[in-house]
């Protein structure tokens, strides 16, 4: 019976190129456009196409591997390993159809991390047998100056952007990797960091010496290993310790962290980090405030290089069995200066001193089709409490109903937190979030979800207590095999300089597969704020030809915006392991056109981009030494990809 299935299923699976498809799975991943120039969640995407780059087995890939992929429950994970446990290893991802909560568009994206080959018996336990190289380099050359080029105390270095990178492993055990970064402006290679990472090595489960990330619970603590947004239902807790894949200058440790399973159901984390901050120091010699940024291009930029140092020890204890769960997290961190944010009554709650730490307890149980899960933790930065708790409800493999519940006192602080919130990280603001995930229609998905928040402590530009409340619904329906249509609103109440901005934003987007060698999308995007309006329009085609192996991608696009309030967030055609997206706002148009090519063995890539942005109504862009004194920017970046 199960052999005819599959013969079924393999007779009506969608064609892999059609499923596997990078752009859109970034594209929601990152449907929040307010936050999609966020550099954390740049960073996950970087991490998450990286993987996406090196699939795992599906027949033997660990919980903590699924839990990598941000659009998996736990419930769906329980049932992954469930069906090939009753079942025998999976011959074909076609029998994901066959398992009960697994839906239509998980299936999809699960093709882009996943294979199925239920021969291969991972038995070598040789720590570095059947290595696998990767070296890449890329050049960004801007064909213009900006101000900073141009002035004698601007910018020290040329104004290339330059990154190289390397890793080596295998799928089984051993790991490692290089980077190095020179952002434009700069004078030489200041950003770099490497790594080496064994996995499933007797009672090591995993030990990264070097740069890497690292998460745990719902995150409130330690919560560098998932990205948390309100359009995915809030499903799956954080994956452990993992090594640092992109090339962020700020969110990670440099050390050591290692996970030891003690026991059939218990794991003990520890974990030991020292690096140099940028910080922004007072006359006194304080930190007045930890940069993000990674920018070392003026002298003052210099000046603000790597000059507090931070060391932080920590680890975590978890114990699952039966669909339970139970963990414990702390951490301890100490500056080489005192922190001292400042007098402003916004920064009245930030963290000040030298010395501070946060221990909390993270607890879930999950049932077939229900999960229920949260954290609660106490900082003593301020000496505030902080806890979220989630419930979801698996009512069928086509709806998904999840609340979550989250209170963060002003008190609260963690260096490490992220978890779901409005702010950028888990402090002052309390909520509830209520989504559903449905599929009524075969062909018709529906996400739609409401949050309601309030931040008791006056945020930036504010002098009183806020609140806001965000409500989305998006509807995308499979007009036939090759054609999609996607409707989205959004409207966000949310104060700004104790003015209440109500924030309406629509976006509509039609996609066209042409015998899967052509795919043509037209997207438009409208958002209104206190009575300013703004539109885009962008046209993508995107041309795969086999021999030669190439594929083109290309972007045109046009906007009209009356002011900044009413700017529009886009996503662009990026190379390989980038993420392009940016606002615009004013009058102006922009093109992308990017090329790659593959050799026969895909061993070699040879990849190049060229992006314009030109304004009707400025003569120049930017500001301060980033200004440029054109109506034109254009960029050219090369990139060349070596596999063996």
């Amino acid at each position: 019976m199960r052999f005819v299935l599959l013969l079924l299923l393999l007779v009506t699976a969608v064609p892999a190129t059609a499923q596997s498809d990078w752009d859109d799975f970034a594209e929601a991943y990152a449907s929040d456009e307010e936050r999609a120039e966020d550099e954390e969640l740049q960073l996950h995407l970087q991490e998450l196409k990286e993987l996406s780059e090196h699939p795992m087995n599906i027949n033997t890939a660990t919980v903590e591997d699924f839990q990598q992929l941000p659009f998996l429950s736990e419930a769906q994970i329980e049932q992954i390993h469930a069906y090939i446990y009753l079942h025998g290893q999976m011959q074909t991802l076609a029998e994901l159809r066959l398992v009960p909560l697994i839906d239509d568009a998980t299936r999809r994206w699960l093709s882009l991390f996943t294979y199925a080959d239920p021969e291969r018996q991972e038995t070598d336990k040789r720590l570095f047998s059947h290595l696998r190289h990767d070296f890449s380099t890329r050049t960004d050359i801007p064909l213009y100056y900006r101000l900073g080029q141009q002035q004698e105390d601007g910018y020290r270095g040329d104004p290339l952007y330059q990154r190289i990178r390397y890793t080596v492993g295998n799928s089984q055990h051993f790991q490692a990797g290089l980077r190095m970064e020179k952002d434009a402006g700069e004078r030489f290679y200041d950003s770099y960091g490497a790594y080496a990472m064994l996995h499933d090595v007797g009672l090591v489960d995993k030990v990264v010496v070097g740069d890497y990330r690292i998460g745990f619970g719902e995150g409130l603590i330690m919560g560098g290993s998932t990205w948390n947004s309100k359009s995915t239902p809030p499903l799956k807790t954080q994956g452990g310790i993992r090594h640092m894949a992109g090339m962020d200058e700020t969110y990670f440790l440099r050390g050591a962290a290692v996970t030891l399973s003690l026991a059939k159901h218990l794991k003990l984390s520890t974990f030991g980090s020292y690096r140099k901050r940028d910080a922004t120091l007072t006359d006194e010699g304080e930190v007045q405030t930890l940069r993000t940024d990674g920018y070392h291009r003026s002298r003052s930029e210099w000046e603000r290089r790597r000059n507090v140092g931070s060391t932080a020890v920590g680890g975590n204890i978890q114990w699952n069995d039966r669909g339970f769960h139970l963990g414990a997290t702390g951490y301890w961190q100490k500056f080489s200066r005192d922190l001292n944010p400042g007098t402003q009554q916004y920064r009245e709650i930030y963290p000040k001193g030298n010395s501070f730490g946060a221990v909390g307890l993270n607890y879930g149980y999950t049932r077939y089709r229900l999960t229920f899960a949260g954290e609660t933790a106490y900082s003593t930065a301020g000496g505030g409490w902080a806890t979220i708790n989630r419930a979801s409800w698996n009512i069928s493999k086509n709806y998904i109903l999840s609340a979550v519940q989250r209170f963060y006192a002003y008190q609260y602080y963690s260096f490490y937190g992220s978890s779901l919130a409005e702010n950028s990280n888990p402090q002052n603001e309390s909520g509830i979030l209520l989504h559903l995930q449905a599929e009524p229609l075969a062909g018709l998905q529906v996400t739609a979800y409401a949050d309601f928040f309030h931040h008791p402590w006056p945020r930036y530009r504010m002098t009183h207590s806020s609140s806001g409340q965000e409500l989305f619904l998006q509807g995308s329906y499979n007009l036939s095999r090759r054609q999609t249509l996607l409707v989205r609103y959004q409207l966000k109440r949310k104060e700004n300089a104790d003015i209440m901005e109500p924030h309406h934003r629509v976006k509509l987007d039609w996609t066209y597969e042409v015998r899967n060698r052509m795919r043509f999308q037209t997207t438009g995007y409208y958002h209104n704020v206190l009575g300013g309006n703004g539109f885009l329009l962008s046209q993508n085609a995107r041309f795969f030809i086999k021999k030669p192996d190439l594929t083109l991608n290309a972007q045109l696009g046009y906007f009209n915006t009356d002011d900044y309030l009413s700017r529009i967030y886009l996503s662009s055609p990026a190379l390989y392991s980038s993420v392009s997206s940016a606002s615009y706002y004013g009058h102006g148009l922009l093109g992308v056109l990017t090329c790659r090519w593959k050799s026969k063995n895909e061993k070699l890539w040879i990849e190049g981009r060229y992006s314009l942005l030109h304004y009707f109504d400025r003569d120049e862009q930017g500001s301060g030494l980033q200004q440029i004194l054109s109506p034109n920017k254009q960029d050219l970046s090369f990139q060349l990809r070596l596999k063996i």
